[in-house]
């Protein structure tokens, strides 16, 4: 896994909502195949590329306000980015 890969998930994540992107556990390890390790180095540079293009990054238990309304990261969600 590179930039690239990353690059090109949150790409398509990008085309279907800019505002509200979901990571979830089952996308990552099953879809992608990805072992934990490469989940872990996966969400630490979606993470860095996100924040770098102005989106506020949550992880699994975290709280958040979209829309009005207050939320928070489920257990079968690894990230969630919100478009500032």
């Amino acid at each position: 896994m590179d930039v690239n890969f990353v690059g090109n998930i949150i790409d398509k994540k990008q085309e279907k909502d800019d505002n509200f992107l979901v990571f979830s556990f089952f996308e990552l390890r099953v879809t992608y195949n990805l072992t934990e390790d490469e989940i872990s180095k996966f969400l630490e540079l979606s993470k860095n590329r996100l924040e770098n293009t102005n989106y506020k990054v949550y992880f699994t238990g975290d709280d958040y306000s979209y829309l009005g309304s207050t939320r928070k990261v489920q257990d079968n969600e690894l990230m969630v980015a919100i478009k500032e």
